[in-house]
């Protein structure tokens, strides 16, 4: 898909400030489309928002609710936010302006997912080690991102030098850096990093 591509979906919608499609499973931004002024990280914001999209299809299915047509709305003071999973190569935030009308919403989302999937590509993720997604997330998510490793390193007596090469820890050693995780976020279940 190109700029030009997503250009098209909104040159007549001033409501919507911009849009991130995130790959999955890896949460990595696949591209991005912001209104001219916006200054966003476009690879955080697609980062997390393929973070929590993977959070909530793991709450859905905790509660036995889960959904293919997984949807995400968030509304802060000046933003509305909806998040949808397309196939599950991929998640799309669709970021508005916070008074837009919920059904201007709904037939820009139409829109624009007719309009994108004829462009998204099937993805087949490199499956990382789960050493290695462990360390990442615990980077991203801990209250101290440049104490992280030291505070595992010194909870599961896993050298530091081994801790910073995650896809070469055995078995033995993502477990224990998964329940040193789990405390250090304050997470009961880490399976689905």
């Amino acid at each position: 898909m190109s700029r030009e591509d997503i250009s098209q979906a909104f040159e007549d919608v001033s409501v919507i400030r911009g849009l991130f499609i995130t790959s999955m499973p890896d949460c990595l931004l696949f591209d991005s489309w912001m209104r001219a002024g916006s200054e966003w990280n476009a690879e955080g914001v697609a980062s997390y928002f393929g973070d929590l999209a993977r959070a909530n299809k793991e709450g859905l299915k905790a509660l036995g609710s889960w959904s293919a047509e997984m949807q995400v709305t968030i509304q802060s003071a000046d933003l509305l936010i909806v998040l949808r999973e397309v196939e599950t190569d991929f998640v799309i935030a669709f970021v508005f302006d916070r008074e837009t009308p919920l059904d201007v919403v709904r037939l820009q989302i139409k829109r624009v997912l007719e309009h994108v999937g004829s462009f998204l590509p099937t993805v087949q993720a490199k499956e990382q080690p789960e050493g290695v997604r462990l360390v990442e997330f615990l980077q991203r998510y801990s209250p101290d991102p440049h104490a992280a490793l030291l505070r595992v390193a010194l909870q599961t007596g896993i050298d530091l030098e081994i801790l910073q090469r995650p896809e070469s820890l055995t078995p033995e050693q993502v477990e224990a850096v998964k329940e040193s995780a789990r405390d250090i976020l304050g997470l009961q279940n880490l399976e689905w990093v």
